[in-house]
């Protein structure tokens, strides 16, 4: 049966509170949900490398329409990847694609030009974490009007798509709904239909295309030096090897 999404938002902070924690496991390459791929290349100290960002997953079924990375420090010459039906923003410290819609059901890549800092003497390699937040939007809108509802979404990917709508587990609409040549779709209702905190969802072929909620997912933590506990949402990392 499928559970009512909510909004999840993980912000943590690393601090004294990690001292005293037990097994540690350093992320890698790639974390549990937030994959950094190297494309089988060292990464070495005071070099130029491209690195590729991949999503596990959406939020909760629904799409991907932002991500948000973070360069750690020390980290120049940083250059964000350009990507068809995304905007990119680049700061000194983060990396920005929004405007885009990644399925949950499908993956793809966010790539950064960068140069990696040298190390100090005697350190033969080390990690650069890179905080990462995935944002999803809501597609569908519900504006209440006295004993009205009307419910407006916006599918572009589904055009002409036969969508099956629902509040929570319940069926809206007796028949499907057809988003239009331009990617949206209209229904209105009784306000009484769509009580106040429930979730409109849309579904083609019992797949999630979309809902009424927006959502983000986080990998923000970073391993204090001593520290040796799990997390829950490391940061992806990179080692970097010290040059030759």
């Amino acid at each position: 049966m499928h559970s009512r999404f909510r909004t999840i938002t993980l912000r943590c902070t690393i601090a004294a509170s990690l001292a005293g924690l037990a097994g540690l496991t350093f992320a890698g390459s790639a974390s549990a949900h937030m994959g950094i791929d190297l494309r089988g290349a060292a990464q070495t100290a005071g070099k130029s490398s491209v690195i590729f960002f991949r999503p596990g997953h959406g939020c909760a079924g629904d799409a991907t329409n932002a991500l948000t990375i973070t360069i750690p420090t020390g980290v120049t010459g940083v250059k964000a990847q350009q990507k068809p039906g995304w905007t990119v923003r680049t700061t000194p410290d983060t990396v920005t694609w929004t405007g885009g819609a990644l399925p949950d059901d499908q993956f793809d890549d966010f790539g950064i030009r960068l140069t990696w800092p040298k190390l100090p003497d005697g350190v033969a390699s080390q990690p650069f974490y890179f905080k990462a937040v995935q944002t999803c939007d809501a597609e569908l809108k519900v504006t209440r009007t006295g004993k009205e509802a009307s419910i407006t979404g916006t599918l572009p990917a589904h055009k002409g798509a036969m969508v099956d709508l629902f509040v929570d587990d319940a069926p809206l609409t007796r028949h499907p709904v057809k988003v239009g040549d331009d990617g949206r779709l209209t229904v209105r209702t009784s306000a009484a239909r769509v009580p106040d905190g429930s979730q409109v969802i849309a579904r083609i072929g019992g797949a999630q295309v979309g809902n009424s909620v927006s959502a983000s997912e986080a990998w923000i933590q970073i391993p204090t030096a001593d520290a040796t506990a799990s997390l829950d949402s490391p940061a992806p990392s990179v080692l970097v090897i010290a040059g030759v």
